[in-house]
């Protein structure tokens, strides 16, 4: 019982930033770009807000709790937020390709992330842990938690759990109850028609982008302060959670909504492993472990063939996703 309620924790912890930073790509997608940069924002929003939030630990005899979560949630939107001005900057004023765009982001930001962390020399070879930020972010609710079996499946998480539980329902209302939201909607379908009615298709597009970028660059850092507990190391596995939020947002058909229950769902098919021990030592199969990391995906693609079977207008992307937008055409 115990090691099943583990594995839900584990999920559930792991899915709030798959969420997180799903909410970003779908924010990206429904703009009409296909932001294949959410890795490398992730990870280089991570070190620039881990690395002075354990500054501010070390320094500080009595480090304050409100300060620790500004100064990790603050700098890693913004990170985001910049590198989703330079991919707009590329691919909205520039009409650059945007899967180039988005695999150079990618692979500049893990690139140059392991660069700061391995310059800053702070991190070690074992890595370093910001103890006091992991406690404040890991903290479940006083005296619910408690409560046997039931508490720590509710209770036993972090605030940003709650968090983002909130922003994923307020983000499907606001993509369709609002509209601004069905503005966005409206560029990311058909940006040629959006203008034509008067709907600013390049403001639209940058704050969007900006906006998403900047809540993937939230996902790294909240991964690191609860899933990792505090433990930042080049290996720490965030460009991996990058592409599975990416999958995610396929998954999930483009509605916010799904997106809670999807990425419990990954987390808890994606450490299978972890809980199933004796399926891995009952086979001699060596690549056991990796084939069972590869289930979310599987079950992406799954979905992909459904929605193409069915046809649904609702259960397709974005018509305009990946397609630079001219308004000379119009």
């Amino acid at each position: 019982m115990d090691n099943l309620i583990s594995w839900i924790m584990f999920a559930v912890i792991y899915g709030t930033t798959l969420t997180l930073s799903g909410m970003g790509e779908t924010i990206n997608e429904k703009s009409g770009h296909l932001n294949l940069g959410v890795p490398g924002i992730m990870y280089l929003s991570a070190i620039c807000s881990f690395l002075p939030l354990y500054q501010y630990e070390q320094s500080v005899s009595n480090p304050n709790a409100f300060v620790a979560i500004l100064i990790a949630l603050v700098i890693s939107y913004a990170v985001g937020a910049l590198m989703g001005f330079i991919y707009s900057l590329m691919c909205v004023t520039f009409k650059a390709n945007q899967n180039v765009v988005g695999l150079v982001i990618s692979s500049f930001g893990v690139g140059f992330g392991k660069f700061i962390s391995s310059a800053s020399h702070i991190v070690g070879s074992g890595g370093v842990t910001a103890s006091f930020a992991t406690k404040v972010f890991s903290a479940g609710i006083p005296f619910l938690k408690d409560i046997p079996y039931v508490g720590q499946i509710l209770f036993g998480y972090g605030f940003m759990t709650y968090v983002v539980l909130i922003l994923a329902i307020l983000l499907n209302i606001f993509l369709k109850r609002t509209r601004i939201g069905l503005n966005l909607t409206a560029v990311g379908e058909n940006p040629y028609c959006a203008d034509a009615v008067g709907i600013n298709v390049t403001r639209y597009r940058y704050r969007a982008t900006i906006t998403g970028c900047g809540l993937c660059g939230m996902g790294g850092i909240v991964y690191v302060l609860t899933f990792s507990n505090g433990l930042w190391s080049t290996n720490n596995g965030i460009e991996a959670i990058g592409w599975l939020a990416v999958a995610l947002v396929i998954f999930s058909s483009w509605r916010p909504k799904n997106l809670i229950w999807g990425s419990i769902l990954f987390g808890l098919a994606y450490w299978t492993f972890n809980f199933l021990p004796s399926l891995v030592e009952m086979t001699s199969f060596t690549g056991l472990t990796e084939l069972l990391q590869m289930i979310p995906y599987f079950l992406t693609i799954i979905v992909l063939i459904i929605n193409s079977l069915r046809r649904k207008k609702e259960n397709q992307p974005p018509e305009s996703l990946g397609l630079p937008y001219f308004r000379e055409e119009r």
